[in-house]
């Protein structure tokens, strides 16, 4: 996270805007970063008749247009936002490339599931989390008829493995970025053992004691940059991360899986299910070097 960070939030309108747009608000009053808002609409096919092709195209960039004034009259006036359309064959491909700037997070709301307040990314945001330079934040539906003031803490969900690190690395920073308090998650999974193995009950005790241990050097780690606290809960690991709620955190840091592309965002088996099923705002950061 650069001293400056560029918050890009993606708006189609609706709901999911305005709870992507909720999120990227409270972003910016915590770190004084310029707002972005985003429209995408499709630009002009190669092929097809000139006249009809670019009378749809016209039409496309007046809809764009009253989504940017509709998401301008959501937005704090105090706040230093900037509106842009941007032509292109999907909104993952006009977000992709508005985005491969360092210092840049993008913002998505999620889909509704259920009827639940949960994170549920769309086609959108899946696409741009299987290689997006950029960390991607996914907002749970209805986010924006809660979500008040700025973000004061973050929580990162931590495993003691070199990407777990380069996730931690990340939150810290944006931490540091905020203002932010940090709660460094690390969760005992609730591994079955087998008869051969030993004795569970042994077994499991030790397993403890090595993630105790783990998060107790995370926090360390983490010295004075930022205020830091270490939080140890069972498993499974998808419902205890995704039963943080807000009393814990303001948003919640993951990281990518550990092979693929350097420098970009890479679902992984704990990540890919904990987008579908958070209550707060998801932030998933790219992976580092091998």
């Amino acid at each position: 996270m650069t001293d400056t960070a560029r918050i890009v939030v993606g708006y189609d309108g609706g709901q999911t805007g305005e709870d992507a747009l909720a999120f990227g608000q409270r972003w910016c009053r915590a770190s004084g970063d310029r707002l972005t808002v985003v429209t995408v609409h499709p630009g002009p096919h190669a092929i097809g008749p000139a006249r009809v092709d670019a009378e749809w195209v016209a039409y496309e960039r007046e809809e764009a247009d009253k989504l940017l004034e509709e998401a301008r009259a959501l937005i704090d006036p105090d706040l230093d936002a900037v509106y842009e359309r941007v032509d292109a064959g999907s909104a993952a491909h006009g977000l992709h490339d508005l985005c491969e700037s360092a210092g840049t997070l993008v913002v998505l709301g999620s889909r509704r599931a259920s009827g639940l307040r949960r994170t549920f990314p769309g086609s959108t945001a899946q696409r741009l989390m299987q290689g997006s330079a950029p960390p991607v934040a996914i907002v749970p539906w209805g986010y924006a008829d809660t979500a008040e003031g700025s973000l004061s803490s973050v929580a990162a969900a931590y495993v003691d493995t070199p990407d777990g690190r380069v996730a931690l690395e990340h939150a810290v920073q944006m931490a540091a970025h905020l203002s932010a308090r940090l709660r460094i998650v690390s969760v005992v999974p609730d591994t079955r053992v087998a008869p051969a193995m030993g004795e569970p009950r042994l077994f499991g005790m030790e397993q403890r004691q090595d993630y105790s241990s783990a998060l107790d050097a995370a926090v360390a780690s983490v010295g004075s940059q930022v205020e830091v606290s270490g939080d140890l809960r069972d498993g499974p690991v998808v419902e205890a991360l995704t039963e943080l709620g807000p009393a814990d955190a303001d948003m919640l840091v993951c990281g990518s899986r550990g092979y693929g592309p350097v420098r970009r965002v890479l679902l992984g088996g704990v990540s890919s299910r904990v987008i579908r099923h958070a209550r707060i705002p998801v932030v998933v950061v790219p992976r580092g070097e091998s």
